[in-house]
């Protein structure tokens, strides 16, 4: 399923629309794509997995011009808005990023994509195989949700998110896209987070963290 489909959007209304479904989303994409910016090479090979409609890596064009880009992505749909987005800055592969092959490359970036890997064992595959594809002194950055260690500050941001979708929705409708994303998305704390890239050999840095979202850094 895309990533439109899987939120309710429509392809052609889908970047404006997720600023509302999802808090911080502007601040979150920027910080990774400064993130990326740190890299000491001024030409990186960047994959993108789950691209979308391309915010991630235009935000990583503009901290690294000369960045090389391929988005991996299943939806057709989605993979066309990026091209556009991109002048044709990007290479469009489509496939389900967790069968398709990762190029070797500098930088593997991810924005509100890898929630959809549901199981920690296969989450641990894919950090393995990022590992393994990234050239030393690569990366990986991910911008998503990643939840707090209690259940205090978990039940607090889900308040806050709820909060952010009643300022454009109802709230019998924004409870309703919290249950609906619950059926699919799978959220791990920041700390189990950190602890599987580490198992899979990266160090790691949070480079953003508000509420429940982070954009959180594997160098290898």
């Amino acid at each position: 399923m895309g990533a439109a489909t899987h939120l309710g959007i429509k392809l052609t209304e889908y970047d404006g629309v997720i600023r509302t479904l999802i808090p911080h989303y502007k601040e979150l994409i920027a910080a990774a794509g400064t993130a990326v910016g740190a890299l000491a090479r001024t030409a990186p090979a960047v994959v993108d997995l789950g691209t979308g409609s391309g915010a991630l890596a235009q935000a990583i064009l503009k901290a690294r011009p000369r960045a090389r880009l391929i988005g991996i992505d299943e939806d057709p749909g989605m993979l066309a808005m990026a091209e556009k987005r991109l002048r044709g800055r990007i290479q469009a592969i489509e496939g389900n990023f967790e069968d398709t092959v990762i190029p070797r490359c500098d930088v593997i970036s991810a924005s509100f994509a890898l929630h959809h890997i549901p199981t920690g064992r296969r989450k641990a595959a894919i950090y393995k195989r990022c590992f393994a594809a990234l050239r030393p002194g690569g990366m990986l950055v991910s911008a998503d949700c990643c939840l707090a260690a209690s259940k205090v500050l978990q039940q607090t941001h889900r308040a806050e998110w709820l909060a952010h979708l009643q300022a454009r929705y109802p709230r019998a409708k924004a409870e309703g896209y919290l249950r609906a994303w619950a059926k699919e998305d799978v959220y791990f704390t920041l700390e189990r987070e950190v602890a599987l890239l580490q198992d899979a050999g990266f160090s790691v840095e949070i480079a953003f963290r508000k509420s429940c979202f982070a954009v959180v850094v594997g160098l290898k």
